[in-house]
């Protein structure tokens, strides 16, 4: 299903909801979860690649 007429907003909302994801995520960098930090760092690494 298609329901973005307009492409180019599509593409500028993605970009900044994605923006704001990965901006939100920053601030669990200090957080560490699990032995040697490796599940903080796959969930970091399952954020939005912009």
């Amino acid at each position: 299903m298609n329901t973005w007429s307009d492409k180019k907003a599509y593409k500028e909302t993605l970009l900044k909801l994605g923006g704001l994801f990965k901006t939100n995520f920053e601030g669990f960098v200090a957080h560490k979860i699990g032995k040697d930090d490796k599940l903080t760092d796959a969930i970091l690494a399952a954020g939005p690649v912009l």
